[in-house]
């Protein structure tokens, strides 16, 4: 056997959980409402930057996409993800 299968089987084995406990799924969800969308909105924050100064040197609709279609897209997307996260992590789910 190659020492990739081994790797890979080792990694199958070690991820097949035969239960997922109700605090593991609460801490993922945390964890992707502090860190990771934290992260995230820095990156688009720098794009949409980026792309609404771009926007100037663009005519039609490259420009209105550039400065009103994609930063609403995008801010919009991060704003819906963030507001399913936090819905996600109230104690009480009905």
């Amino acid at each position: 056997m190659s020492k990739w299968t081994e790797v890979r089987d080792g990694l199958v084995d070690a991820l097949n959980v035969d239960e997922v406990t109700e605090a593991a799924k609460n801490q993922i969800v945390s964890s992707m409402t502090t860190e990771g969308m934290d992260a995230i909105e820095a990156v688009a924050d720098k794009f949409v930057a980026q792309i609404q100064e771009q926007a100037s040197l663009e005519t039609g609709w490259n420009a209105i996409r550039d400065k009103f279609v994609l930063p609403l897209l995008i801010n919009g997307g991060i704003w819906l993800v963030k507001l399913v996260l936090s819905k996600s992590t109230t104690s009480d789910n009905k």
